[in-house]
């Protein structure tokens, strides 16, 4: 089933699931119904994480079609090993440390370059009353993905989970596989090189919110 197939699926899902008012419980019982083989459950599990996974694969492999193929490749993951998921994490946790293992192990295979964070496709920002603000944080958003796109795959990495996906160090070092120690140190060291990079582009540093 191909990256598009599963994207239309979702696109019709019939409507009347009344999921728990809780995000985060809400997506672990979406996963619990994947291991009882819910076809359903894991078309709305697609639909909330399909494009998310792509982005992240897109901005690790410059190469749209291959990430298309990651992308379907880690929901087949999800589809297969659902019973496996212990909800010891969150489930995008869980998802993104998927992404980031397939994604990376297609690297290594066909050597594809690291993308041009420029080239990636544009993260909506959620509707703002201010029209100003949205301008200014979507220039903002613009210098940050220029300046990540210099930095060391590593640093970039921290990076990208903490302020596009919101994760916090604890979830990073799970996905990334290391020490949280090793991501606050990657964390801090990619801050320095963002805060010249953002200044050369004429960006305030202390206007870019990251954790800390």
């Amino acid at each position: 089933m191909s990256f598009a197939q599963l994207s239309v699926m979702s696109a019709q899902l019939p409507a009347g699931d009344h999921a728990p008012s809780d995000a985060a419980d809400a997506e672990q019982a979406l996963v619990g119904r994947i291991a009882q083989g819910d076809k359903q459950a894991f078309e709305l599990l697609f639909k909330q994480y399909g494009e998310r996974v792509f982005r992240y694969a897109f901005r690790l492999i410059s190469n749209a079609t291959k990430a298309e193929e990651v992308t379907n490749d880690v929901m087949l993951e999800v589809w297969k090993n659902a019973a496996k998921f212990e909800g010891r994490s969150k489930v995008s946790t869980w998802i993104l440390g998927i992404t980031r293992h397939v994604a990376l192990n297609a690297v290594r295979r066909k050597e594809f370059d690291t993308v041009d964070v420029d080239n990636a496709p544009e993260i909506a920002d959620p509707e703002d009353s201010v029209a100003e603000v949205d301008r200014d944080r979507a220039t903002l958003k613009a210098a940050l993905r220029t300046a990540l796109g210099r930095l060391s795959t590593e640093h970039r990495d921290v990076v990208e989970l903490t302020f596009f996906h919101g994760c916090s160090y604890q979830e990073i070092a799970e996905i990334v596989q290391c020490p949280e120690n090793t991501v606050k140190t990657r964390m801090y060291h990619a801050k320095k090189q963002l805060q010249g990079l953002l200044v050369e582009a004429g960006i305030d540093p202390a206007s870019v919110e990251m954790a800390s």
